[in-house]
């Protein structure tokens, strides 16, 4: 039995991820903070087990309480993998740094770095002795590479997350029964996030024009598509252990 964690299952990219995942053999514990029983009925559909958690992972101080009965659920007796794939994120708020209300760059801050370092902290701790496939994978971005105009906190936020993975690899390389890990970069995807972007005022946001053009020459792949490779690579044998990779 493969159990795999997947956060912000509920819509967007992980959605997409949680139905490519959706196979006979495995058992998809699907993280949200909004209701997943949709994407949960369509992965059992599919031949899956799915269990269905409500987390708000924004709540960093709340999530070894509300995310120890997700590793409770984990059936290390018949499990031979066990994965988590920190999906969850946000880009809100956009614009420049010192403009918007400061509890919104705390949440976000809290979401796309804080949340994924302390699950996989807690996946770790958990798991780190059992001599089976373990493995964290991070959705990273290209924005963790340069800076973006009114993208302050989450080039930053990405940027750890990068050196999270690399550093957790490091570790790992001297522990008799490693966690792997690793950081997939989707590339523009067309998703909620996308048509967010292409509402956004120039003064938040001055790539706008280039992000609306996207959408249009072919450089915004579907999800689905994207999902698929990601998932191919999480489940490989030759696991891309300490890399950031991409489609």
């Amino acid at each position: 039995m493969q159990e795999i964690i997947i956060t912000g299952a509920s819509r967007g990219f992980g959605r997409h991820v949680a139905l490519k995942l959706a196979k006979p053999g495995r058992c998809l514990h699907l993280i949200s903070r909004s209701e997943s029983a949709d994407t949960a009925s369509q992965v059992i559909e599919r031949g899956a087990e799915a269990k269905t958690w409500s987390i708000d992972l924004s709540r960093s101080a709340e999530i070894e309480k509300s995310f120890s009965p997700v590793l409770d659920a984990i059936d290390t007796k018949e499990a031979g993998f066990i994965g988590l794939i920190n999906n969850a994120g946000t880009l809100n708020p956009v614009g420049p740094l010192g403009k918007y209300d400061t509890n919104e760059y705390r949440a976000h801050l809290e979401l796309n770095y804080v949340s994924p370092a302390v699950l996989a902290h807690l996946f770790v701790k958990r798991f780190q002795k059992l001599p089976v496939t373990k493995r964290v994978l991070f959705i990273g971005s290209g924005a963790s590479q340069r800076p973006i105009h009114g993208w302050s906190h989450y080039c930053s936020s990405k940027a750890g997350v990068d050196m999270l993975a690399k550093t957790i690899a490091l570790e790992q390389d001297s522990m008799d029964h490693k966690v792997e890990t690793a950081v997939f970069n989707p590339g523009r995807i067309e998703t909620d996030m996308q048509e967010l972007l292409r509402t956004l005022d120039k003064e938040d946001f001055p790539l706008v024009d280039d992000f609306i053009a996207s959408a249009k020459d072919g450089r915004n792949l579907p999800p689905g598509q994207v999902a698929e490779k990601m998932v191919l690579l999480f489940t490989a044998d030759n696991f891309p252990h300490g890399e950031i990779t991409g489609r």
